[in-house]
């Protein structure tokens, strides 16, 4: 009789929220580590510059309201860098402005800028999240 070795279950993907309040950082955490995600977290836009030259995640939430830079500026800091702009980002706001036309008052002036890869309201619906997420997974395993 041959042994097997007892395997890790492989992750769902690696993500990093940005958001500003820990709360929502927590409730984020938690759900996606339930259903296999690795996550790391940043709370502000510095912080998670930094985070992205540490670790690359698979997937980006940014929340937008931040104080200091905002979630957009990071946004655009991520398109522009060529080591980050494939990466899927989905931003998560609480601004209808900002829901109604997926970021696009923001960055239609900016030539050459990818918008977010998705745009979910807040307080985010759990279900939405994950079928977001598998859906940029799915389109990432194609390219």
């Amino acid at each position: 009789m041959t042994e097997r070795t007892p395997k890790t279950p492989p992750r769902s993907g690696k993500i990093l929220i940005v958001d500003d309040d820990p709360d929502v950082i927590e409730y984020l955490s938690s759900f996606l580590e339930d259903h296999d995600y690795e996550v790391r977290a940043a709370r502000s836009t510095n912080a998670a510059l930094a985070e992205l030259g540490r670790h690359r995640p698979d997937t980006i939430l940014i929340d937008i309201l931040m104080p200091g830079r905002s979630g957009l500026d990071l946004l655009l800091n991520i398109r522009r860098n060529p080591e980050w702009s494939d990466l899927p980002v989905v931003v998560i706001t609480g601004h209808d402005k900002i829901l109604e036309d997926d970021c696009q008052s923001y960055l239609g002036s900016r030539e050459n800028v990818r918008g977010p890869d998705g745009v979910l309201g807040k307080p985010v619906d759990r279900d939405t999240l994950l079928s977001v997420l598998r859906v940029l997974a799915g389109r990432q395993a194609r390219e």
